[in-house]
């Protein structure tokens, strides 16, 4: 989802990534359209993190101050299409980093990106829970016993849970995917990633018949698979092959953006498929468009700070709501509760920037058998749990 603060990564990676079935030519035109504008995909990236935030604030406005106009500001459409490109762009990432590293050191810089903040974040949650102040955090998140939950901190498709931070679903949803894509680069079909992506489409669609038409978020590891929040992770997969392939026209993805924001299926799932296809030929569209540094106003900015802004936002907000006076405005209280998450993200943000790069410094330099050897590790802990977890939900 989440995978932010990898500008100088995403220009490795498309200047020597591979996409199956283009020239060599056809590559290295690609590779140098989608670096040109890496500052478009990071304002791309923060305008989405921003977008979730502000669905958050409206939707425990709701909860908190009764029904008003600030719960419906920014509804659920902020929230369907901003987790949507988080994964687009997630997946325009991991299909090239795959192609041109090996599975071991893939998988490894995957951990340290999504692990270490996150679980600072988390523990600074379950340290605050006997502080006053966090009470509302823990209520609204539902734990019965609010300690430490292996399987919610280990981000494993394990069914049903209640998390910490009130946004986890989306990690899991990417640490599976991680180790997918690690599970297929072992046996060398990290190199037919566009039939793979069509054949997960093809699968998806399928998915009804198996699963219902439901939107439940929390699936096991048998079935998380076939959910329609993968449709924009698929899309993304296929993003260099459309460029390259396809003709569609610049601009096509903020069209279909408007349509979506005006007419939302009413059906979850069909929603959700909605939102990936818009994703995707929004990404596209970026990536194909420059945008002066100037009239992005930031974004790019928060996009590296994106990732520790998703992570915060909610316990941002729902302190702030339940510290605010109940003489005040509820506008007052959204503004504010908004502002806070945006201001402990940036401070949050260059901590998790400044991880990140020291730990992916460390991976790099460790010796490649002690790295092969602890990411087995990961890799079969995160399977035998997620098993686990589903047979005990």
């Amino acid at each position: 989802m989440l995978n932010v603060s990898l500008r100088h990564d995403h220009v490795r990676s498309l200047q020597d990534g591979k996409s199956i079935g283009d020239t060599s030519q056809e590559l290295l035109d690609r590779a140098g359209a989608i670096t040109h504008k890496n500052l478009s995909i990071q304002g791309l990236r923060g305008l989405a993190a921003l977008f979730v935030a502000l669905f958050h604030a409206s939707t425990h406005s709701g909860r908190y101050f009764g029904d008003s106009g600030w719960a419906t500001a920014f509804d659920g459409r902020f929230g369907l299409v901003g987790v949507a490109i988080f994964f687009a762009i997630s997946d325009l990432l991991m299909a090239d980093l795959i192609q041109r590293t090996d599975p071991w050191r893939f998988l490894a810089h995957r951990i340290v990106r999504i692990y270490p903040i996150y679980l600072l974040a988390a523990s600074s949650v379950i340290a605050a829970s006997s502080v006053i102040a966090a009470s509302p955090v823990i209520a609204f998140r539902g734990m019965r016993k609010f300690g430490p939950d292996v399987f919610s901190l280990m981000l494993v498709p394990a069914g049903e849970r209640a998390y910490y931070l009130g946004v986890e679903w989306t990690l899991v949803f990417e640490c599976t995917y991680y180790v997918g894509l690690f599970l297929l680069s072992l046996i060398g079909w990290h190199r037919h990633l566009n039939a793979i992506a069509i054949t997960w489409i093809a699968a998806i669609s399928a998915a009804p018949l198996f699963i219902g038409w439901g939107d439940n978020l929390f699936y096991s590891f048998y079935s998380i698979w076939l959910s329609p929040a993968n449709a924009a992770f698929a899309g993304g997969l296929l993003i260099p092959w459309i460029a390259g392939k396809i003709r569609i026209p610049v601009g096509t993805g903020i069209l279909a953006l408007c349509i979506l924001m005006v007419a939302v299926p009413a059906n979850p799932m069909i929603a959700r498929w909605a939102a990936g296809a818009v994703a995707t030929l929004l990404v596209l569209d970026v990536v194909r468009i420059k945008v002066p540094s100037r009239a992005m106003l930031g974004l790019p900015r928060l996009g590296d700070w994106s990732y520790a802004l998703y992570l915060c936002h909610v316990p941002c907000i729902l302190i702030v709501y339940r510290l605010w006076p109940a003489s005040s405005s509820v506008g007052a209280a959204w503004f504010c509760a908004v502002a806070a998450a945006i201001v402990v993200s940036v401070g949050f943000g260059m901590l998790d920037v400044k991880m990140y790069r020291y730990l992916k410094n460390a991976v790099d330099v460790l010796n490649e058998k002690h790295r092969r050897r602890r990411v087995n590790i990961y890799a079969g802990a995160f399977v035998i749990a997620s098993l686990i977890g589903a047979a005990m939900t």
